[in-house]
This record gives structure tokens, sequence and C-alpha cells, in this order.
């Protein structure tokens, strides 16, 4: 039996073992349904969503809003973040113009941003594919100055004495080394881009998936509201192996040497 099976067999017993202990907490009245609903109010809510996934209330509606959102603040956010790093590293005039702007709005709450992107944007799209834009683009950004740093001093000089151009340099040594920083951080941003997407559908929004989490919140719907974090989570994770399947894909030489190392 291998580690894959070994890994899935122990996640489903624990979470049977933990279902059935909710379960009977919340059936015997020790927890309030309200408060924590049990599994299978969870399960019926799931069920409601599904059946009204293209009726009435069409749900499918809000589930391609807010993955577009995702998906659009995911690429935008990434996209700028590689961008900025590389101007950070190969240009000194941008890196003293830069970094005092990226510590101060790394250490400010990017929540308190949602507001602001809603009044200057509207209630569209737009202010939520921003926020989403922003949370996710930080750990990008510095992972894509480490990579670029790590490069060792050895390699630079074989490029020297290559003759090698500067965009010859970034592109088949710098960039390659960055790669693998660059995707492990793409991971991260990917679930940060869904909680960005989110928190800008709660600042003001008349549909998607986090308006509608918001609206069976205030209705005391506690059994949908956890419905729709599961849906969330499902995009999220489909969205993560996507980008680990491109990350085996296009880093194919960290494989390699962990194949070797075996």
């Amino acid at each position: 039996m291998n580690d894959s099976v070994k890994s899935l067999l122990t996640f489903v017993g624990s979470l049977t073992l933990v279902s059935l202990c909710w379960e009977a907490a919340v059936a015997g009245g020790a927890v309030n349904s309200i408060v924590l609903p049990a599994p299978t109010e969870i399960i019926r809510a799931l069920g409601y969503f599904a059946s009204n996934f293209t009726g009435r209330i069409a749900y499918w509606e809000d589930t391609w809003i807010t993955f577009k959102e995702i998906l659009g603040g995911f690429l935008l956010g990434t996209t700028l973040a590689v961008a900025i790093g590389t101007l950070v590293v190969e240009f000194t005039p941008m890196r003293r113009l830069i970094i005092p702007y990226m510590i101060a709005l790394n250490s400010t709450p990017k929540i308190a941003f949602a507001p602001l992107f809603a009044i200057w944007f509207g209630f569209g799209a737009m202010p939520k594919v921003l926020m989403a834009a922003f949370i996710c683009s930080f750990p990008v950004l510095m992972n894509t100055i480490t990579g670029l740093q790590s490069v060792e001093s050895d390699q630079l000089e074989l490029m020297s004495v290559l003759r090698a151009s500067r965009w010859q340099t970034f592109r088949r040594l710098k960039f390659k080394v960055a790669l693998p920083y660059i995707f492990a951080s793409l991971k991260t941003a990917m679930a940060f881009a869904t909680i960005g997407a989110v928190i800008g559908e709660f600042a003001g929004a008349i549909d998607g998936l986090g308006f509608q989490l918001e609206f069976a919140a205030a209705r005391l719907r506690t059994d949908r509201v956890f419905a729709f974090l599961i849906v969330l989570s499902v995009i999220a994770y489909a969205l993560y192996l996507i980008v680990e399947i491109l990350e085996k894909r296009v880093v194919f030489w960290t494989r390699l040497k962990g194949s070797d190392r075996q």
C-alpha cells in the first residue's frame, strides 16, 4: 500500500469519525444546530444547492461569477507580482522606488481595502477581481524576488564567460532558477484569490457565492453557510490542482532531481 492510499484512508477514516461524533453531539442537544449544524443538515443543504443549481434560484450563475472573479484576480495579481518582482531585482532604481510601497502595503490589513474598492469601482466584478489580485499578489511577489536572488555567483560568472546578454542570463538562468519558487507561491496565491473574491463580495455585491453565503448567515441558515463554504473550497482546490499539474509540466527538472535522490 503506497503513501497516497494510506493518506486517503486516514483522511476518510478521520472524517467519518469526526462526522459521527459531530452528528451525535448535535442530536443529543450538546450543540445548538443553529450554531453548528449536523453533517446530515449540511448534506441536505448541499442537495438544496444542487437542486437549485439550474433552477429558479440558478446558483450556477453565482458559482460562475465567483469563479471568474477568483481566476481573474489570480491571473492579474500573479502576473503583476512576477513583473514587479523582476523589476525590483533587475533594476536598482526600481528597487528603491517600489520597496517602500511594498513594505507599507504588506503591513496594511488588506481586508480594509474592500470597501474602498467598492466605492472606487462600483459593485460589479471589477472590485472583487482587484481584491483577489491584491491579496494573492504578495506571496508571489516575495517568492519571485527570493527566487531571482537565489542564483549562485558561479552560475552568473559562467554566463558572463559565455558572453550571454542580460536578457539571455535572465531568461536562461535567473527565471529558470526562480520558477520553483514562483510555482510554490502560486498554489498559496490560489487560496488567497478565493479569499479575496469572497471578501470583495462581502463588501458589496448582489450576486456571487460570497453574497449568497452572507445572505444565508443573515437568515441564520448555518447549514447553507457550510454548504457554500464547501462549494468554495471545492473550487479553490480544483484550481489548486490545475496549478500543481502545470508545475509538474513546467518545472519538470525538480521531479527529476527528486527521483535521482531516491
